[in-house]
């Protein structure tokens, strides 16, 4: 008596890859990174901005500078001197649209808010905003 199966012509053979679960796992990785991705980092160096009653919404390409309240400078979670504070941000200018948002504390004087935007200025900025939230 013979155990063995039988084959029929028309069968594949046992070799073949089936890679629809690679498949699934590529999509399941792509929505978790899209899920957990940083879409922008406003408020990286927990600066409380002043309040305005009307505001005007600039380019989403602008860089972005904060000034925290003990008046330090900061480009993403790095922190700058005013002098060494023009390399990165002419970079950052040249990238964008010449657009820069100043994301200041309300505590700064506006003596720094000055200088800083005079420092942009001199690094190419064409246009720039000043972070506020409504009232």
């Amino acid at each position: 008596m013979s155990l063995r199966r039988p084959r029929f012509e028309d069968e594949e053979p046992a070799s073949a890859i089936n890679i629809s679960p690679l498949i699934d796992v590529i999509f399941i990785l792509l929505i978790f990174f899209i899920v957990t991705m940083v879409f922008a980092e406003n408020d990286a160096m927990g600066v409380d901005a002043p309040r305005a009653s009307n505001s005007q919404s600039p380019d989403s390409s602008a860089a972005v500078v904060s000034i925290t309240s003990d008046g330090s400078v900061a480009i993403g979670r790095d922190r700058y001197s005013l002098p060494a504070l023009k390399i990165p941000l002419g970079a950052r200018l040249a990238k964008s649209s010449g657009a820069l948002v100043i994301n200041a504390d309300s505590s700064v004087p506006v003596k720094r808010l000055v200088e800083v935007m005079d420092c942009a200025k001199e690094c190419g900025a064409r246009e720039i905003y000043v972070a506020t939230r409504k009232k």
